[in-house]
């Protein structure tokens, strides 16, 4: 009996130890539709460029923070190139700046409503196409 039991433990050692596992069948790809797949994702990743802004009001001056992912804010006018650039700003439909960080304050904003746009260019500040706008309240005069 203790034979027995000696070959069951050597024979589940022997089968457990084996680098050879099934793969699953939803996880086979053919090298065509690997490549086919990888161009999708590629093409999704030019397309879906997106970015957050909060705000937040304080007195006449409008506090804001942008996350933009896989984005550098680069101050020199050159070419346009993928990933680089900086932030248009405009209030009241008139632009009033160009910011090179994500994060950045709106100072002595007049008592009233205000539209205040923000829009993603590139380094020779050509539009991404990407823009945030809010409207906020200002209830102390500057």
């Amino acid at each position: 009996m203790n034979h027995r039991w000696v070959t069951m433990l050597l024979f589940l050692l022997i089968t457990a130890c084996t680098n050879d596992k099934p793969e699953p069948e939803g996880f086979k790809f053919h090298q065509k539709e690997n490549k086919q797949a990888k161009m999708v994702v590629a093409a999704m990743k030019n397309e879906s460029r997106n970015f957050q802004v909060r705000h937040h009001v304080n007195g006449n001056n409008v506090y804001v923070e942008c996350y933009i992912p896989n984005f550098t804010f680069n101050g020199q006018k050159q070419s346009k190139k993928e990933g680089e650039g900086h932030l248009m700003v405009f209030i009241d439909g008139k632009k009033m700046s160009d910011i090179y960080s994500a994060a950045f304050v709106i100072k002595g904003l007049a008592k009233g409503n205000h539209l205040i746009k923000v829009e993603l260019a590139y380094n020779d500040s050509t539009s991404y196409r990407l823009s945030k706008e809010w409207k906020v309240n200002i209830t102390e005069a500057s």
